[in-house]
């Protein structure tokens, strides 16, 4: 069985001064999957390596003419194509390790989190490093509390297959 760990140092980060033309960027879609060679990824949608400002460009492109309501229940039904599994509860499961998906509150973006084998929680923002901590600094033991203003949203918990998930769409790039 594959071992799910809090490595931050696996995963791409962008530094401060020049995350736009970052070409080192790992979003937390790709996080949660264990798959760093995957980059920008979206659910249902497929993944890109790009610069952090091509990838939010293209994002934003693709889905400029949908709700957010579409968006959220588009990215969800994505999740479930790639071979996400929804579940109501945080219970472990022989096989499978946790994973949560929020939303900004009437953007569209979203951010996921993934439980690791020691029992907290981590994340990885696209330009950032990976963390196991919330916003308040706390080592995460339920993502539902860790207050993260910017996704507040609660979107639901996936089981993810130890044995990964193999995207095989391209998202688009265009620009």
């Amino acid at each position: 069985m594959e071992s799910i760990q809090f490595q931050p140092e696996r995963w791409h980060a962008c530094h401060e001064g020049d995350w736009i033309s970052c070409e080192n960027g790992v979003n937390c879609y790709s996080y949660i999957l264990d798959r760093p060679e995957y980059f920008w990824s979206v659910p249902g949608e497929g993944f890109a390596k790009a610069t952090t400002g091509q990838y939010f460009r293209n994002f934003d492109k693709k889905f400029e003419h949908i709700s957010f309501v579409d968006f959220c229940e588009r990215l969800m039904r994505g999740a479930i194509e790639d071979g996400l599994i929804p579940v109501e509860t945080t219970a472990d499961r022989d096989g499978y390790y946790l994973a949560a998906l929020f939303f900004a509150d009437g953007e569209k973006d979203f951010h996921w989190y993934r439980k690791d084998d020691d029992g907290y929680w981590s994340h990885k923002n696209g330009r950032e490093a990976a963390s196991n901590l919330s916003s308040s600094g706390a080592r995460i033991e339920n993502p539902l509390n860790a207050k993260d203003t910017r996704y507040p949203i609660f979107g639901g918990f996936f089981l993810v297959p130890r044995g990964g998930i193999t995207l095989t769409k391209q998202f688009p790039l265009v620009s």
